[in-house]
């Protein structure tokens, strides 16, 4: 049975309810988005956990009742004492694109490599088959944090699993740009599949277009490459071999704040239960088309197992 292992961060969310400034509290962050809708598509044919630090707090003891309801598992996933899980609001305008205000200064996910020292190699990772982590799971990490993340990326690979990365940028998390090109760079050399968007290397690397970034991560040796770009046609390219997918725009969008996540996971989860890569992006494609017809990052799993199939 596929491994899947998502590194990164969960914040507690506020979302605006209603017109009167009154907000409905949830849970979410890229990384763990991304599991909860591989587990929802491939369900008991394949594990996803969460390799993060949560407090130790009511906040995340409820955030771990949330993990065992998605059936996310929880064994790497680390509790610490002196910090808490971070905070963001998020208000959306009557095109459902949105705008946050953060506070995640001392989020304990910024532990997460200080931890795993401290358990001085105690968790067993050899299970995983799939690691997938992104731009903002490695914004948050100190200097000296980020040298012990690739290293552990780096183990992880040479024992055979594959290794997943989505830049996912977000400016105001880096000290400079420079700084997150440099990580950037290493993330995409230690990939084995990538996940950009258009507007991620538009805004770091001056790329116009979904062609440019393909010649600039194809010279890097990645095998597949995904490139989105919101409701346009997507570019992929698999060993060198490009092809565009028309993708059909969704009508009524509600909130976009998930679909790039919801993409991920669709796509890897199709991957996963052997799908095509051309496939594996229709689906994605539908994935993400229902995600952002609802509300906050993650979805009623009601209302997402009506709309979606699941791959068994």
């Amino acid at each position: 049975m596929p491994h899947l292992l998502m590194i990164g961060e969960c914040m507690i969310e506020l979302s605006q309810n209603n017109e009167l400034g009154e907000y409905k509290q949830s849970f979410a962050g890229d990384v763990f988005n991304t599991g909860v809708y591989i587990k929802r598509c491939l369900k008991d044919s394949a594990q996803v956990s969460f390799l993060s630090v949560i407090g130790e707090d009511k906040m995340s003891t409820q955030f771990l009742n949330l993990m065992a309801i998605e059936q996310i598992d929880s064994r790497y996933l680390y509790r610490c004492k002196s910090n808490k899980m971070g905070l963001y609001i998020i208000n959306i305008d009557q095109y459902g694109e949105r705008t946050f205000d953060y506070w995640r200064e001392n989020s304990a996910a910024k532990q997460l490599m200080t931890l795993i020292k401290q358990d001085n190699g105690n968790m067993d990772f050899s299970s995983v088959t799939t690691l997938f982590f992104s731009g903002i799971s490695i914004a948050i990490l100190s200097p000296d944090d980020l040298k012990d993340f690739w290293k552990f990326i780096e183990r992880c690979r040479s024992n055979g699993c594959q290794i997943v990365f989505d830049p996912n940028y977000r400016p105001t998390l880096w000290p400079s740009p420079k700084h997150a090109k440099d990580a950037f760079e290493i993330a995409y050399s230690l990939s084995d599949v990538v996940l950009p968007g258009v507007d991620d290397h538009k805004s770091l690397y001056n790329h116009e277009s979904a062609a440019e970034i393909a010649s600039h991560l194809e010279a890097k040796g990645i095998g597949e490459i995904i490139i989105k770009n919101g409701d346009l046609e997507l570019l992929i390219s698999v060993e060198g071999k490009r092809t565009k997918i028309d993708i059909i725009p969704v009508t009524e969008v509600v909130d976009t704040t998930s679909a790039g996540d919801a993409f991920n996971g669709g796509y890897l989860s199709a991957r996963q239960s052997g799908k095509s890569v051309t496939d594996a992006v229709t689906y994605a494609a539908s994935v993400a088309g229902c995600v952002i017809q609802h509300k906050g990052a993650i979805v009623p799993k009601t209302c997402f197992d009506k709309a979606i199939t699941p791959l068994m």
